[in-house]
């Protein structure tokens, strides 16, 4: 039998006609959105280009607000707010903004939590090394980049009943290290913003804190202080010995400062004191030789060429001169 072939059936070939149509159906859908979204993305590509310059007031008051934010978090850890976290973590492209976005975060800190950014003064330059580095940067600003937080609520609202210490991570233990802080700071201010480390070791050992305090051991305790700025450890080897001083930090500068010395002494001696013991604290501060106009014979303010020299770091006083002086103070106790 002659084999039969079948027929295929013929292709029918796509119609470009539909083809089209199907593919611009999309292409047009996609338009549809970009023309919908094109006034978003304008106004995203608009404020982003205006690099934060001319915020609007909307975004300055949210940008504040996460400021105050930050501001409280770091005060509760006692960290310093930078002007490098503010740039990194509130701002970011609005860089330019930081001046309106700062002025609207302090108006908001004094209205509901009585407080501001206090700026804290920059470091002092003591040893050798650190006055030559200072010279050598000729771009060093005047500012130190870093605020914390304070009070300024009235007098009258200054009260331990109003304002009590927080409660973590007890009530007590906050109590105890305000008061040890305050109370080295103080040590420290007295002694002429110098205060070597066995004259220290001395103090604590007649408070019987020298081994542990109700904090923390008291190593632990003096380094926590430095961390937290209460207090800075200068290490000094340019006379062939090492030298350990203690001096205020920015933080004991601000937070405790001249006003909480003179509180701490005063309710120390209460009413028996003598009646000249503010001027003795202030004499022992410095206060009157950093009032403009004033002079006194300690103050050792002399001119030489024309320059004006003020009181510089104290002369280092040797053991026996330490332990006279200690002896001393003791029999006028």
């Amino acid at each position: 039998m002659p084999l039969v072939r079948k027929r295929r059936a013929p292709v029918e070939e796509p119609d470009n006609d539909n083809t089209t149509l199907v593919q611009s159906e999309p292409s047009r859908t996609q338009q549809r959105s970009r023309r919908q979204a094109s006034p978003e993305s304008e106004a995203e590509e608009h404020t982003d280009g205006d690099g934060g310059a001319e915020a609007s007031s909307g975004s300055t008051q949210q940008l504040a607000k996460k400021l105050v934010r930050l501001a409280l978090a770091c005060e509760y850890a006692r960290v310093p707010i930078r002007r490098a976290d503010i740039s990194a973590k509130v701002l970011g492209s609005h860089s330019r903004a930081f001046k309106p976005v700062f002025e609207e975060a302090q108006v908001l800190l004094k209205g509901v939590f009585g407080m501001e950014m206090t700026e804290l003064p920059k470091a002092e330059k003591v040893t050798i090394q650190q006055k030559r580095a200072a010279q050598r940067s000729e771009n060093a600003s005047k500012s130190s980049g870093a605020w914390v937080l304070t009070n300024v609520l009235p007098a009258r609202f200054r009260d331990p009943s109003i304002l009590s210490p927080p409660r973590v991570p007890t009530t007590e233990a906050e109590s105890a290290y305000v008061g040890l802080y305050t109370f080295i700071v103080t040590l420290i201010s007295l002694a002429g913003g110098t205060l070597p480390e066995a004259k220290l070791d001395r103090y604590l050992k007649r408070t019987n804190a020298d081994q542990s305090t109700p904090v923390d051991k008291t190593d632990k305790l003096l380094a926590r202080m430095i961390k937290e700025g209460y207090i800075v450890k200068v290490k000094d080897n340019a006379s062939g010995e090492e030298m350990v001083d203690y001096m205020v930090g920015p933080r004991g500068k601000v937070e405790v400062g001249d006003n909480g010395v003179t509180g701490l002494v005063t309710s120390v001696y209460g009413e028996e004191g003598p009646d000249d013991l503010e001027k003795r604290i202030e004499r022992s501060l410095g206060i009157s030789e950093r009032r403009p106009g004033t002079q006194t014979n300690g103050a050792a303010s002399s001119t030489q060429n024309g320059t004006q020299k003020g009181p510089g770091r104290p002369r280092r006083r040797r053991p026996e001169e330490e332990e006279r002086a200690d002896e001393e103070s003791d029999d006028d106790s």
